[in-house]
C-alpha cells in the first residue's frame, strides 16, 4: 500500500466538495467525511513531519465546525452558485452556505468546552485561549459580532428583505480552498510526500498565493449585498424580521 495514505484520502475529500466537476458525487456525508479527513490529516502530518496547521485561521475555523458536528449536532450545507448582479464580483463562484446560527452555535460549544470555573486556577489561561483563537480567525473572516458573544446569535438570524424573510447565512468554502493550497505547498516540501502521485498532479492553482483574501466580494458603493442561506440577494429595503 501507497505510504502515507491521509494525504490521498484528504486531496480525495476535498476535490469531491470543491470541485463543480463532483457535484453529482456529493451526498449527506461529504462534508462530514471532508471535516474528518482534514482533522486526521493535521493529527497525523504534526506527529510523521511536524506541520502544526493548527497555527492557519482556515483550520481553526474548520476544526470548530468538525468539533460541533462529531459531538453535538449536524450540519446541513447548501451548495449553490454565486448570484451574480451588475457592478459585483467575487473570488469564487461557488458557496458552500451554512446557516450563520451554526456558526455561532459552534463557536458557543468551543467557548463552553473551553471554559472552567473562575475559581479554577487556569481559568485566565483557558479565557485567553479562546480570544487568541477567535482573534486569529478574525483575520480571515468578518464575523466579529458574533465571536465578541457567540451566545447571542444561537437562534436562526432573520432579516425581511424586500417584503420577504431570509436567513443569513456562512459561506464556508474559503476555508476549504484556502487550507487545502495551506497543505499542498507544506507537503511539497517534504520529499516523501512531493513525490506521492496525488501531490504530484495537483494543479498550479494550489498555492498558496492563490488563497481567498478575508473581504472575497468586490462591491461597488450604493450596492446592498447580503449573504443568506439561498445565496447572496440585493435587496431594494432591509427590515428586521419580527
Amino acid at each position: 500500500m501507497e505510504a502515507f495514505k491521509f494525504i490521498d484520502m484528504y486531496f480525495h475529500s476535498q476535490h469531491e466538495i470543491v470541485d463543480i466537476r463532483e457535484t453529482e458525487s456529493r451526498d449527506i456525508n461529504t462534508l462530514f467525511s471532508y471535516l474528518n479527513n482534514l482533522h486526521s490529516l493535521s493529527d497525523k502530518i504534526k506527529e510523521k513531519f511536524d506541520i502544526k496547521l493548527s497555527v492557519h485561521p482556515e483550520f481553526k475555523l474548520l476544526r470548530i465546525l468538525r468539533n460541533y458536528f462529531h459531538h453535538v449536532d449536524d450540519i446541513s450545507e447548501l451548495r449553490i452558485y454565486v448570484n451574480l448582479e451588475h457592478n459585483v464580483s467575487p473570488y469564487h463562484v461557488e458557496q458552500m452556505i451554512i446557516p450563520m446560527r451554526v456558526w455561532a452555535e459552534a463557536a458557543s460549544n468551543f467557548v463552553d468546552k473551553n471554559t472552567l470555573p473562575e475559581s479554577h486556577e487556569k481559568y485566565k489561561n483557558k479565557q485567553k485561549f479562546i480570544r487568541k483563537e477567535f482573534d486569529a480567525i478574525l483575520n480571515i473572516c468578518d464575523c466579529v459580532d458574533i465571536l465578541d458573544d457567540p451566545k447571542l446569535y444561537c437562534h436562526p438570524l432573520l432579516l425581511k428583505c424586500d417584503g420577504s424573510i431570509s436567513e443569513l447565512g456562512f459561506d464556508i468554502f474559503k476555508f476549504v480552498y484556502n487550507i487545502s493550497n495551506i497543505i499542498a505547498e507544506e507537503c511539497r516540501k517534504i520529499p516523501e510526500l512531493a513525490s506521492k502521485k496525488i501531490i504530484q498532479d495537483l494543479g498550479e492553482s494550489y498555492c498558496i498565493n492563490n488563497n481567498i483574501p478575508k473581504h472575497d466580494l468586490m462591491v461597488s458603493p450604493g450596492v446592498e449585498c447580503v449573504l443568506t442561506t439561498t445565496g447572496y440577494i440585493y435587496p431594494k429595503t432591509i427590515e428586521p424580521a419580527i
